[in-house]
């Protein structure tokens, strides 16, 4: 007489950042997933499952729909699948520093799905395959990472929070000697994370919209002179203008007039 299989196994393997496991079960299951300190993404082989979250959303899950568990976030969940795959990614590879984001689910026909399928397909073996070279970990976890962020998009209102978090750090140093990675640390976010939300969000990039925070900046300052020694290169300097061409032509073209017509124009001397 045949044994009886095992009500639950599983295959795994990875590392910290990116983590694949393989699990086989013999019946239903049905339960819940708490707040993770990573977003699971998960693919049904076979059967399908009810997936609800801690808002009430809730989603009919079919096999091979790859679905975004995100770190934050709690489930419920109910399936009748015997086979799944779990890619567990930490926050730190899809650009979350401290507060991990929450993803909104694609749609059950979206095709923008198929290079996660594929690359699952493709290099699952290889994420738990305890032998594979640290190198080649390190590249594969950041394709891995690449191609789940491409797939899954931010909710709006994690969005939006993020947005106003990296408008605040530059406006907070825009004194400073900063350039794209560091506001995107400051907004938890990939440097391609942020360049994308800024140009869909406010149609520049970020150093652009920094280059305006600090002629906002020296506009201000040239406007309110209140003596003393001071000259157009000592606040362009100030800025972060190395360029005192470059910042004359930005200037008035946001300006409409020079930095040194802007000092005459408040009706004090220039230094």
């Amino acid at each position: 007489m045949p044994s009886p299989e095992p009500a639950f196994d599983y295959v795994t393997g990875g590392d910290d950042d990116v983590a694949l496991r393989r699990i086989r079960t013999a019946g239903p299951q049905a339960g819940t997933i708490g707040p993770r300190p990573d977003h699971v993404v998960f693919v049904l082989a076979d059967g399908h499952a009810t997936l609800t979250s801690d808002d009430g959303s809730s989603w009919e899950v079919g096999a091979g729909r790859p679905m975004m568990l995100s770190a934050p976030v709690a489930y419920a969940f109910d399936t009748d699948a015997t086979t799944m795959t779990l890619l567990h990614v930490a926050p730190r590879m899809l650009g979350d520093a401290e507060e991990p984001s929450e993803f909104v689910q694609p749609e059950s026909d979206d095709p923008g799905v198929e290079p996660l399928l594929a690359l699952l397909r493709e290099a699952g073996d290889r994420i738990i395959d305890p032998t594979l070279d640290p190198a080649e970990r390190a590249a594969l976890n950041r394709r891995v990472a690449t191609v789940v962020l491409s797939t899954f998009t931010r909710s709006r209102s994690d969005v939006e929070h993020r947005l106003r978090r990296a408008i605040r750090f530059v406006h907070d140093h825009a004194g400073e000697s900063i350039e794209v990675a560091d506001i995107a640390a400051g907004a938890d976010l990939s440097e391609r994370g942020l360049q994308d939300l800024f140009r869909r969000r406010l149609a520049v990039t970020p150093m652009r919209y920094l280059r305006e925070v600090r002629l906002d900046r020296v506009h201000l300052e040239l406007s309110a002179y209140r003596g003393g020694v001071r000259t157009v290169r000592d606040v362009a300097h100030r800025w972060q203008f190395a360029h005192l061409g470059r910042f004359a032509a930005a200037y008035r073209q946001r300006f409409g007039e020079s930095p040194h017509e802007t000092i005459q124009r408040s009706g004090r001397p220039i230094g």
